[in-house]
């Protein structure tokens, strides 16, 4: 139960998913304290729609310096400022927006060759993680495209790039994943 006596006085918070559909980047995060009536601060429709660190803040156009504090909406920036870290570690979301535009790659296919060129850019441990999605993806790319060699040389090359990282020593522990994929969930007949 809440001591009636405590109220709120200030709020911090982060927003875990950015405008791109990409997940927070990993380290640290300096975050805007927002200080308004704690009424207010109790519904999360007041401030989930406000910059929630100093560079998103900074990227809307306002300042982080000058005035003690400034006021945007019912709340009000403080001068104080709370930093935190962070490390975020899924296999469904990712922090590259290359990978994640190869992996939603109907939603926006006249990016579709910019990101199979960029997937071969993108860390290998980000693409490991990502697998079987990104397997799924090449192989359907060339499944849906069948009539147009458009981006077969470039589905080929991904998929020697992904090879080539199971390969890798640092990731030759995939190896069984990739195995598994091949005999289970392949099934690309124009591949053969």
């Amino acid at each position: 139960a809440k001591d009636k006596s405590e109220k709120i006085f200030a709020l911090a918070f982060v927003k875990l998913m950015r405008y791109d559909g990409t997940t927070l980047r990993d380290g640290e995060h300096d975050l805007i304290v927002y200080k308004a009536e704690a009424k207010k601060l109790e519904d999360a429709s007041t401030y989930l729609s406000l910059p929630s660190t100093k560079i998103e803040l900074e990227e809307k156009g306002h300042s982080t310096t000058g005035k003690s504090m400034q006021n945007l909406g019912s709340c009000t920036i403080s001068k104080d400022s709370f930093q935190i870290s962070t490390l975020v570690c899924s296999t469904k979301l990712t922090q590259n927006v290359d990978l994640l535009g190869l992996l939603k790659w109907r939603s926006n296919t006249n990016l579709l060759q910019q990101n199979l060129k960029q997937l071969m850019k993108v860390d290998g441990g980000e693409v490991v993680k990502f697998l079987q999605d990104t397997l799924d993806a090449l192989f359907n790319i060339m499944m849906e495209n069948s009539e147009s060699e458009t981006f077969d040389t470039l589905v080929f090359d991904a998929l020697v790039f992904i090879i080539g990282l199971i390969a890798d020593r640092k990731f030759q522990h995939f190896n069984p994943v990739l195995e598994t994929y091949i005999k289970k969930h392949f099934s690309a007949t124009l591949a053969y």
